[in-house]
C-alpha cells in the first residue's frame, strides 16, 4: 500500500509538472499578480508552460523509451539522461525566450530561466552522481516562493510552508521506492531551492 502510495506522489509530483503548478499557486492564491492578471492570459500562461515544460518533454521521453535510447523512465545513469535532460533544458530556455519578448512578468521568466539551469544542473552532476530531479523540481519550487515573498512582498507564508510539507513527502516516496539515497533527495532539494532563489532574488 505505502509503495502504491509512493508512486502517485512521485507520478503526481513529477518535476516536469512543477512549473505548471507553481504558477497555478500563484494565480488561484491571493495575491496582486492574481488579481491584476487576465484570465485568458492565466490561461496562456498556464497553457503554454504545459506544453513547453511537460507535454515536449514527455514526448521526448516516450519516443527515446519507444526506440531503446533509455532503458526505463527513471533514466538511471547520466548517460541516459543525456538526451532527455537535454532537451529538456532547451525547451525551457525556449520557453524563457518567448516569456521574455511577450513582455510577461519578471518572475514568469525567472522560475523558468532557473528550472532550466536546475535541468542542466542536475545533468552534469548525474554524469557522476546519481540526484534526485524530484526533490530539485520541488525545491525549486519552494525556493521561487520564498524569493517571491521577498522580491514582491507578497504574503506567501502558508504556501511555502504547504510546499515544504510536500517536499518531504515528496522526499519520503522516493526513499520508499529505493530510488535514491537522503544524501541524493538533500543535495536535489538544496540545488533546486538555492537556484531559484538566487534567480528571484538578484536577476
Amino acid at each position: 500500500m505505502e509503495t502504491r502510495i509512493a508512486k502517485f506522489i512521485s507520478y503526481a509530483l513529477h518535476p516536469l509538472l512543477m512549473p505548471t503548478y507553481g504558477f497555478a499557486l500563484i494565480f488561484f492564491t491571493n495575491n496582486y499578480i492574481s488579481t491584476f492578471t487576465a484570465p485568458d492570459v492565466k490561461l496562456v500562461i498556464l497553457g503554454i508552460t504545459f506544453i513547453f515544460t511537460f507535454l515536449l518533454p514527455g514526448i521526448n521521453v516516450f519516443i527515446l523509451l519507444k526506440t531503446g535510447r533509455i532503458k526505463s523512465l527513471e533514466m538511471t545513469t547520466g548517460n541516459e539522461r543525456l538526451l532527455p535532460y537535454t532537451s529538456t533544458a532547451l525547451y525551457y530556455f525556449a520557453l524563457f525566450y518567448l516569456f521574455y519578448n511577450a513582455g510577461f512578468p519578471a518572475i514568469f521568466k525567472i522560475v523558468i530561466l532557473g528550472a532550466g539551469i536546475s535541468v542542466l544542473l542536475a545533468l552534469f552532476i548525474s554524469f557522476k552522481w546519481k540526484i534526485s530531479a524530484h526533490t530539485i523540481g520541488i525545491g525549486g519550487t519552494a525556493g521561487a516562493t520564498l524569493g517571491i515573498i521577498y522580491r514582491l512582498q507578497l504574503d506567501m507564508v502558508l504556501l511555502l510552508m504547504f510546499l515544504l510539507l510536500l517536499s518531504g513527502i515528496v522526499g519520503y516516496s522516493r526513499l520508499k521506492l529505493g530510488m535514491h539515497t537522503p544524501s541524493q533527495i538533500y543535495t536535489g532539494f538544496i540545488l533546486g531551492f538555492i537556484t531559484e532563489l538566487l534567480l528571484m532574488l538578484y536577476y
